[in-house]
Protein backbone atom coordinates (compact mmCIF):
# COMPACT_ATOMS: atom_id res chain seq x y z
CA UNK A 1 0.00 0.00 0.00
CA UNK A 2 2.87 2.63 1.05
CA UNK A 3 4.35 1.29 -2.36
CA UNK A 4 1.30 2.38 -4.01
CA UNK A 5 0.77 5.50 -2.31
CA UNK A 6 4.55 6.78 -3.02
CA UNK A 7 4.12 5.95 -6.98
CA UNK A 8 0.89 7.85 -6.62
CA UNK A 9 2.32 10.83 -5.47
CA UNK A 10 5.49 11.13 -7.69
CA UNK A 11 3.07 10.32 -10.75
CA UNK A 12 1.45 13.63 -10.09
CA UNK A 13 4.25 15.18 -9.03
CA UNK A 14 5.79 14.54 -12.58
CA UNK A 15 2.71 15.23 -14.13
CA UNK A 16 2.43 19.29 -12.76
CA UNK A 17 6.18 19.16 -13.56
CA UNK A 18 5.65 18.85 -17.28
CA UNK A 19 2.69 21.12 -17.02
CA UNK A 20 4.54 23.74 -15.49
CA UNK A 21 7.13 23.30 -18.17
CA UNK A 22 4.33 23.40 -21.11
CA UNK A 23 3.39 26.57 -19.16
CA UNK A 24 6.24 28.26 -19.55
CA UNK A 25 6.47 31.25 -21.51
CA UNK A 26 8.49 31.20 -25.13
CA UNK A 27 11.14 34.39 -25.50
CA UNK A 28 11.14 35.76 -28.51
CA UNK A 29 13.71 38.64 -29.84
CA UNK A 30 11.96 40.34 -32.93
CA UNK A 31 14.05 43.10 -35.38
CA UNK A 32 12.03 45.66 -37.08
CA UNK A 33 13.82 47.98 -39.96
CA UNK A 34 11.59 50.08 -41.78
CA UNK A 35 13.49 52.30 -44.43
CA UNK A 36 11.59 53.90 -47.40
CA UNK A 37 14.56 53.94 -49.65
CA UNK A 38 15.71 50.97 -49.21
CA UNK A 39 14.34 47.17 -51.12
CA UNK A 40 12.89 45.91 -49.08
CA UNK A 41 11.54 48.70 -47.67
CA UNK A 42 10.00 47.14 -44.43
CA UNK A 43 10.81 43.85 -42.53
CA UNK A 44 10.32 41.72 -39.57
CA UNK A 45 12.52 39.35 -37.91
CA UNK A 46 11.49 36.92 -35.42
CA UNK A 47 13.52 34.78 -33.42
CA UNK A 48 12.46 32.37 -30.88
CA UNK A 49 14.07 30.65 -27.60
CA UNK A 50 13.23 27.46 -29.07
CA UNK A 51 15.00 28.28 -32.82
CA UNK A 52 12.13 28.91 -34.56
CA UNK A 53 12.35 32.19 -36.99
CA UNK A 54 10.54 33.72 -39.13
CA UNK A 55 10.90 36.33 -41.83
CA UNK A 56 8.37 38.89 -43.16
CA UNK A 57 9.21 41.44 -45.98
CA UNK A 58 6.54 43.95 -47.26
CA UNK A 59 7.95 45.95 -50.79
CA UNK A 60 6.15 44.97 -53.78
CA UNK A 61 8.96 46.37 -56.02
CA UNK A 62 10.76 43.10 -55.56
CA UNK A 63 8.05 41.23 -56.77
CA UNK A 64 7.60 42.37 -60.05
CA UNK A 65 4.56 40.96 -61.87
CA UNK A 66 5.22 37.60 -63.16
CA UNK A 67 2.21 37.23 -65.83
CA UNK A 68 4.72 39.05 -68.31
CA UNK A 69 6.77 35.80 -68.32
CA UNK A 70 6.05 32.96 -70.47
CA UNK A 71 5.85 29.85 -67.58
CA UNK A 72 8.09 27.25 -69.19
CA UNK A 73 7.74 24.20 -66.68
CA UNK A 74 5.40 22.24 -65.51
CA UNK A 75 1.80 22.14 -66.05
CA UNK A 76 1.39 22.16 -62.05
CA UNK A 77 4.17 24.62 -61.91
CA UNK A 78 2.25 26.94 -64.17
CA UNK A 79 -0.16 26.98 -61.88
CA UNK A 80 1.49 28.51 -59.12
CA UNK A 81 3.44 30.08 -61.21
CA UNK A 82 0.14 32.45 -62.17
CA UNK A 83 -0.75 32.62 -58.49
CA UNK A 84 2.74 33.98 -57.97
CA UNK A 85 2.12 36.70 -60.21
CA UNK A 86 -1.67 37.61 -59.26
CA UNK A 87 0.24 37.85 -55.37
CA UNK A 88 1.64 40.79 -53.62
CA UNK A 89 1.55 39.76 -50.57
CA UNK A 90 4.30 40.09 -48.13
CA UNK A 91 7.13 37.25 -48.32
CA UNK A 92 6.80 34.89 -45.51
CA UNK A 93 9.79 32.71 -45.05
CA UNK A 94 9.71 30.52 -42.17
CA UNK A 95 12.94 28.76 -41.02
CA UNK A 96 14.69 26.90 -38.04
CA UNK A 97 17.63 29.27 -36.58
CA UNK A 98 20.86 27.66 -36.23
CA UNK A 99 21.66 26.91 -32.60
CA UNK A 100 24.86 29.28 -32.80
CA UNK A 101 22.87 32.20 -33.98
CA UNK A 102 20.01 31.32 -31.50
CA UNK A 103 22.75 31.39 -28.60
CA UNK A 104 24.37 34.47 -29.92
CA UNK A 105 21.11 36.61 -30.53
CA UNK A 106 19.80 35.78 -27.13
CA UNK A 107 23.17 36.71 -24.95
CA UNK A 108 23.32 39.71 -27.13
CA UNK A 109 19.86 40.84 -25.83
CA UNK A 110 20.65 39.62 -22.48
CA UNK A 111 23.97 41.79 -22.24
CA UNK A 112 21.73 44.93 -23.56
CA UNK A 113 19.38 44.06 -20.43
CA UNK A 114 16.86 43.16 -23.40
CA UNK A 115 16.89 46.23 -24.49
CA UNK A 116 15.95 48.51 -21.41
CA UNK A 117 16.66 51.74 -22.14
CA UNK A 118 18.29 54.45 -24.33
CA UNK A 119 20.81 53.13 -26.81
CA UNK A 120 20.05 55.83 -30.15
CA UNK A 121 23.38 57.74 -30.70
CA UNK A 122 22.50 61.63 -29.95
CA UNK A 123 26.10 63.16 -29.95
CA UNK A 124 25.69 64.26 -33.45
CA UNK A 125 23.59 63.95 -36.42
CA UNK A 126 24.35 60.76 -38.94
CA UNK A 127 23.48 59.81 -41.92
CA UNK A 128 19.97 57.57 -42.08
CA UNK A 129 20.09 54.08 -42.46
CA UNK A 130 16.41 53.03 -41.36
CA UNK A 131 14.54 53.07 -38.20
CA UNK A 132 15.05 49.84 -36.25
CA UNK A 133 13.84 48.61 -33.61
CA UNK A 134 14.95 45.44 -31.38
CA UNK A 135 12.20 44.11 -28.88
CA UNK A 136 12.23 41.14 -26.55
CA UNK A 137 9.09 39.43 -24.65
CA UNK A 138 9.13 36.04 -22.12
CA UNK A 139 5.51 36.33 -20.90
CA UNK A 140 6.19 38.57 -17.75
CA UNK A 141 8.11 41.42 -19.55
CA UNK A 142 8.16 43.35 -23.01
CA UNK A 143 10.97 45.64 -23.57
CA UNK A 144 11.81 47.42 -26.75
CA UNK A 145 14.24 49.63 -28.19
CA UNK A 146 14.08 52.11 -31.63
CA UNK A 147 17.01 53.66 -32.99
CA UNK A 148 18.74 54.68 -36.13
CA UNK A 149 22.41 54.52 -35.28
CA UNK A 150 24.07 52.71 -31.88
CA UNK A 151 27.41 52.96 -30.40
CA UNK A 152 26.41 49.72 -27.97
CA UNK A 153 28.08 47.01 -29.39
CA UNK A 154 25.61 44.49 -28.64
CA UNK A 155 23.26 46.44 -30.66
CA UNK A 156 25.40 47.20 -33.79
CA UNK A 157 26.31 42.66 -33.63
CA UNK A 158 22.27 42.10 -33.69
CA UNK A 159 22.17 44.78 -36.42
CA UNK A 160 24.67 43.13 -38.41
CA UNK A 161 22.80 39.80 -37.76
CA UNK A 162 19.30 40.56 -38.91
CA UNK A 163 20.37 42.59 -41.30
CA UNK A 164 22.51 39.62 -42.76
CA UNK A 165 19.61 37.20 -42.45
CA UNK A 166 17.38 39.98 -44.90
CA UNK A 167 20.17 39.98 -47.41
CA UNK A 168 20.18 36.13 -47.25
CA UNK A 169 16.86 35.67 -47.50
CA UNK A 170 16.35 38.09 -50.71
CA UNK A 171 18.87 37.39 -52.42
CA UNK A 172 17.50 33.64 -52.26
CA UNK A 173 13.93 34.83 -53.35
CA UNK A 174 15.45 36.73 -56.52
CA UNK A 175 17.08 33.25 -57.37
CA UNK A 176 14.30 31.87 -57.07
CA UNK A 177 12.60 34.25 -59.79
CA UNK A 178 15.67 34.30 -61.90
CA UNK A 179 15.70 30.52 -62.05
CA UNK A 180 11.71 30.23 -63.24
CA UNK A 181 11.84 33.30 -65.69
CA UNK A 182 14.76 35.08 -65.92
CA UNK A 183 17.74 32.76 -66.25
CA UNK A 184 20.17 35.03 -67.59
CA UNK A 185 20.03 37.33 -64.72
CA UNK A 186 21.48 34.34 -62.34
CA UNK A 187 25.01 35.24 -62.86
CA UNK A 188 24.76 38.40 -61.64
CA UNK A 189 22.70 37.95 -58.59
CA UNK A 190 24.93 35.15 -57.96
CA UNK A 191 27.65 36.96 -57.61
CA UNK A 192 26.35 39.79 -55.79
CA UNK A 193 25.69 36.93 -53.17
CA UNK A 194 29.25 35.49 -53.51
CA UNK A 195 30.57 39.72 -52.89
CA UNK A 196 28.43 39.27 -49.36
CA UNK A 197 29.57 35.98 -48.16
CA UNK A 198 32.82 36.76 -48.64
CA UNK A 199 32.54 39.91 -46.95
CA UNK A 200 30.76 37.83 -43.42
CA UNK A 201 27.56 39.32 -44.77
CA UNK A 202 25.45 36.94 -44.94
CA UNK A 203 23.54 34.77 -42.68
CA UNK A 204 22.12 31.49 -42.09
CA UNK A 205 22.71 30.59 -45.50
CA UNK A 206 21.16 26.94 -44.87
CA UNK A 207 17.99 28.61 -45.35
CA UNK A 208 18.72 29.39 -48.98
CA UNK A 209 20.77 26.45 -49.53
CA UNK A 210 18.09 23.85 -51.27
CA UNK A 211 17.97 27.05 -54.18
CA UNK A 212 21.92 27.56 -54.39
CA UNK A 213 22.25 23.55 -54.77
CA UNK A 214 19.76 23.76 -57.51
CA UNK A 215 21.72 26.06 -59.31
CA UNK A 216 24.39 24.40 -58.51
CA UNK A 217 23.94 21.11 -60.33
CA UNK A 218 21.71 22.55 -62.74
CA UNK A 219 23.52 21.96 -66.36
CA UNK A 220 21.14 24.58 -67.91
CA UNK A 221 22.14 27.57 -65.99
CA UNK A 222 25.68 29.23 -67.32
CA UNK A 223 28.73 27.65 -65.98
CA UNK A 224 30.06 30.15 -64.31
CA UNK A 225 26.62 30.37 -62.12
CA UNK A 226 26.63 26.94 -61.31
CA UNK A 227 30.10 27.79 -59.64
CA UNK A 228 29.03 30.60 -57.74
CA UNK A 229 26.32 28.98 -56.57
CA UNK A 230 28.82 25.78 -55.13
CA UNK A 231 31.32 28.32 -53.65
CA UNK A 232 28.57 30.24 -51.71
CA UNK A 233 27.85 26.79 -50.51
CA UNK A 234 31.01 25.44 -49.38
CA UNK A 235 32.21 28.59 -47.71
CA UNK A 236 28.93 28.29 -45.59
CA UNK A 237 29.24 24.62 -44.43
CA UNK A 238 26.00 23.42 -46.78
CA UNK A 239 26.60 20.26 -48.91
CA UNK A 240 26.58 20.84 -52.68
CA UNK A 241 24.89 17.70 -53.57
CA UNK A 242 21.23 17.52 -53.10
CA UNK A 243 20.39 14.36 -50.69
CA UNK A 244 18.19 11.71 -51.47
CA UNK A 245 15.61 13.04 -48.74
CA UNK A 246 15.46 16.18 -50.62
Amino acid sequence: MRTLSYLSILSVVISLSGQSVAQQPDATVVFRLFWKEAHPSKYTITVHRSGQAEYVSEDPGLNPPQARNTPVESNAEQTVQSEDAASQDALRKPFQASEALRQKIFALAERTHFFEGEFEFTKHAVANTGKKTLSYSDGSHKTSTTYNYSEDLSIQELTDIFQGISSTVEGGQRLEYDRRFDKLSLDQDLKALEEESNEGRLQEVQVIAPILRRLANDRTVLHIAQMRAERILKKAGQPVETSAAQ
